[in-house]
């Protein structure tokens, strides 16, 4: 609808042909109902102006009644029809609610079409009972629309609120109801008692649905609602002007081409306008909600005094039968004990109302109590809170010194794994060199005796030459035994320093993984256990190579341990290779025992020790996930598919975090 408005307003002011269609999404008129009301219209007034015209004119009573025909009969079909395509409207935009009330307002105003239709039958036919059949079909107009409100007021309003609805209604309809006998039963005169109560149904029913209309206005609380009031007002003046008709039809002053007669067509037409574009919007203006309690206040008095202009007004009738009298007197009667009820209903409401304040004393009571309390009682919460998170606080600084502790000797650990066979290397080294340097003084001393002994025979010569042979080899192993142990213990040092210090350079990675391969062969010469390195060279990482070494340490005796315990012989093959261009992959596969499958899911988890005879304490897998994920900034997986042994896989950055 919005974007249809803005559309027709950015046409040229000088296109003329739109303007119908503006005015109609203006009005909120369903699509095709401009046409329908402005033919409609134009025929109505031409034929209202040429009855009333004719009638003042002196035309023939035959083309006054005619004219007076035609108006009606349009009237009441358009009206009929612009109340369908209401109905038609609200479907199609999904109003639930307003299509089923427009519905009711659609089988009202097509009854009261057909009514019009059965008359110009009768007409027709010369035949004009009362009540005729027609009738029938006019007076469904009226509870049609009330229907179609009150379903409208369904659900959204309190029980109560609706008892005193139709109590107000009530009320209202029996007033009326003495009114009208007040009015009709003076001029009654041989009319039957049928027909005298449909004159009274008449005005009764349609001013009964305008105080429906009224009242569902005023307990909804409606907006702007021209549609709504439009309707209350046709229902209000169309139960007036049927109240007139019968009234001038028993005094025999009915006149064709009269301004009742002319009224009706208008009104009609008005009210199918009404019920085609019917919505009632609520509104939230404190002024406006006043007024409409005050009129749901007032109500119940207007019908106590229109009861009461109804009985004064039969005193002023000396004529009025005995039987009329009491009509009369019982529905006064009837009015009071309805309002009595009504008032019942309000002592009620009040009586509940004042039970909602004294409770509403009582919580406000608790809530200053509670309001007392709540400072000393937030004060309490926060010293605790405050002394929760002191605990907690040190209990993190606990939990964080206890895991760089655990970290650190778990380091220490698998630094301690390489240090016996470190230790065995490096004292057969420095054994050998022991043994060659015990064989050097006696052979100095021999050169010595021949040095002071002289002489150049060919003897002394070749012994002395044999001495010099003796003495040049031992130099040879002394010296080769030394730079062995040298080489040992720079190595080892160089992973001590890498794996204690966490300290961080550029190396090439296949080179650092073969000297922390090499140091653990020495630790495990003696295991029938052979370790291959293979890799592609030059992979140059900027990371921490002893945090690498730990974990590829721990991997590999992991893999001696568990994989082949017993003694048993395999090989383990380390391998590194390139992962895309940001990142290497180093894969510790052997064809040992594997693991069984029930154990895989919790192998990373701390103190989940591996069963046998050289289980540990359970941290050396959950703290190679730590160094990986955390230092490395990396991911490790391990498969052990049945026997097919275990493979651990470690995919790390180039460049660490």
């Amino acid at each position: 609808m919005e974007r249809l408005e803005k559309s027709l307003g950015a046409r040229p002011a000088g296109d003329q042909r739109l303007t119908p269609l503006r005015e109609a999404v203006r009005l909120g008129l369903p699509g095709g109902a401009k046409p329908v009301l402005q033919v409609a219209a134009l025929v109505v007034a031409l034929a209202i102006a040429a009855a009333v015209g004719g009638s003042r004119l002196g035309l023939p009573l035959h083309w006054v009644r005619f004219f007076d025909n035609v108006h009606w009969t349009v009237a009441d079909v358009a009206a009929a029809w612009l109340a369908w395509m209401g109905v038609n409207e609200a479907r199609r935009r999904g109003l639930r609610r307003e299509y089923v009330a427009r519905r009711w307002f659609a089988f009202g105003f097509g009854a009261y079409a057909l009514g019009q239709l059965l008359w110009n039958l009768q007409v027709f036919l010369g035949w004009q009972p009362f009540p005729a059949p027609s009738d029938a079909a006019y007076i469904l107009l009226s509870p049609c629309c009330a229907i179609g409100m009150m379903s409208f007021l369904r659900g959204r309003v309190s029980a109560p609120q609706r008892l005193a609805a139709v109590l107000d209604t009530l009320s209202l309809a029996v007033a009326i109801v003495a009114l009208a006998l007040v009015i009709y039963l003076p001029r009654r005169g041989d009319t039957s008692a049928v027909a005298l109560s449909v004159m009274i149904a008449y005005p009764t029913l349609l001013l009964s649905a305008a105080c429906v209309g009224l009242m569902m206005m005023s307990l909804l609380r409606a907006g702007r609602a021209w549609a709504a009031w439009m309707l209350v007002a046709m229902l209000a003046v169309q139960g007036g002007l049927w109240m007139e008709w019968n009234a001038l039809t028993l005094a025999g002053a009915l006149a064709d081409g009269g301004v009742v007669n002319a009224t009706f067509s208008v009104f009609t037409l008005a009210g199918g306008l009404a019920v085609s574009c019917w919505r009632v919007p609520s509104t939230a203006s404190p002024r406006v909600d006043r007024l409409y309690e005050g009129a749901l206040r007032i109500l119940p008095l207007v019908v106590v005094i229109c009861v009461t202009f109804a009985v004064t007004l039969q005193d002023t009738i000396a004529h009025l039968s005995p039987s009329a009298r009491l009509t009369c007197d019982a529905a006064a009667v009837l009015v009071i004990v309805l309002a009595a009820a009504r008032q019942t209903l309000l002592l009620r409401d009040r009586d509940q109302l004042m039970e909602t304040q004294h409770r509403l004393r009582e919580r406000e009571e608790e809530l200053r109590e509670l309001n007392q309390h709540l400072e000393q009682r937030v004060s309490e919460r926060t010293r605790e809170a405050e002394q929760r998170n002191a605990e907690l606080g040190t209990a993190m600084e606990q939990l964080s010194t206890a895991r760089h502790e655990l970290l650190r000797a778990g380091k220490l650990a698998g630094l301690g794994a390489l240090v016996g066979g470190v230790a065995q290397e490096v004292t057969a080294a420095l054994a050998n060199a022991n043994m060659v340097a015990l064989t050097m003084p006696p052979q100095v001393e021999s050169l010595a005796r021949l040095q002071d002994a002289g002489g150049a025979d060919e003897r002394r010569r070749t012994q002395l030459a044999g001495y010099v042979a003796s003495l040049a080899e031992a130099q040879r192993q002394l010296g080769q035994a030394i730079e062995q142990a040298q080489r040992v213990v720079t190595r080892f040092q160089q992973l001590a320093l890498d794996q204690t210090g966490d300290r961080r350079r550029s190396f090439d990675l296949l080179a650092t993984v073969r000297e922390i391969v090499d140091l653990t062969r020495l630790a495990h010469r003696h295991d029938p256990v052979e370790i291959i390195v293979t890799g592609e060279p030059e992979l140059v990482m900027d990371s921490y190579p002893g945090a690498i070494g730990q974990v590829l340490g721990q991997l590999v005796e992991n893999a001696i341990a568990h994989g082949f315990a017993g003694h048993r012989d395999g090989t383990i093959d380390v391998r590194v290779w390139p992962s895309g261009r940001e990142e290497v992959r180093v894969t510790v596969r052997d064809d040992g025992a594997g693991i069984a499958p029930e154990a895989l899911p919790r192998l990373f988890a701390p103190f989940f020790p591996t069963p046998g005879e050289h289980g540990g304490n359970g941290l050396g897998l959950a703290l190679c996930r730590q160094i990986v994920e955390g230092m490395l900034g990396g991911r490790i997986e391990l498969f052990s598919p049945p026997e097919a042994g275990t493979t651990v896989i470690m995919t790390l950055p180039r460049r660490a975090p």
